[in-house]
């Protein structure tokens, strides 16, 4: 049976989808972050030898 709430409802789903993108963006951010904070070692002073002896 029709309640009258069927706009109610799906302004929560909408709601609630945009808090989970919301979400799933700033998760994604913060291990974009982490992964670009990783540094390299500098290999500057060593020497380095490539190729065949």
């Amino acid at each position: 049976m029709y309640t009258g709430t069927l706009i109610q409802e799906l302004m929560a789903t909408v709601e609630r989808a945009e808090r989970d993108v919301s979400r799933r963006q700033v998760s994604e951010v913060m291990e974009l972050e982490r992964l670009y904070e990783l540094r390299i070692p500098s290999m500057q002073g060593d020497e380095v030898f490539a190729g065949a002896a």
